[in-house]
């Protein structure tokens, strides 16, 4: 084998191991908590899209717990999507996870807009509830109670 041929032969396995092994696509989106159950979430979320960021609400469904929009940054749109999960804690209070997802713009701008969302509710509700009191072990009678 010649010289330039063993060069681009080693260049075409190069590319290929790049395509093979290389980063996948993977679809972006980051997840927080918020302290507050879903009733208390969307009202929300649909005022902060709508009202705080100036978002054009494309699709929404209660539901289903999701809204597409359109958010501005500058003079371009992104689409942005917004998922509400019901969720709860050992305690048993119902907490929201909220996972946001604006493919076309670096990941922190979901974490960021997931604060910012937080921020929101506790401006609307104040600080989330605290959870519900423990109840007590009960303690071993010893057979006392037969």
């Amino acid at each position: 084998m010649t010289r330039a041929r063993a060069g681009w032969v080693s260049w075409l396995v190069l590319v290929l191991a790049g395509l093979f092994f290389g980063p996948s696509t993977a679809e972006a989106r980051s997840v927080g908590t918020v302290q507050y159950p879903i009733a208390d979430v969307w009202p929300s979320a649909v005022r902060f899209l709508r009202i705080d960021r100036n978002c054009v609400i494309r699709e929404k469904d209660e539901a289903a717990g999701y809204i597409l929009f359109d958010y501005p940054d500058g003079q371009k749109l992104h689409k942005g999507s917004l998922e509400l999960i019901r969720a709860s804690e050992n305690d048993g209070r119902e907490i929201t996870r909220v996972v946001a997802s604006f493919p076309d713009l670096p990941r922190h701008y979901e974490q960021l807009f997931i604060d910012k969302l937080a921020a929101k509710l506790r401006e609307d509700y104040g600080s989330p509830a605290p959870p519900p009191p423990r109840k007590p072990a009960s303690e071993p009678d010893g057979g006392a109670s037969r």
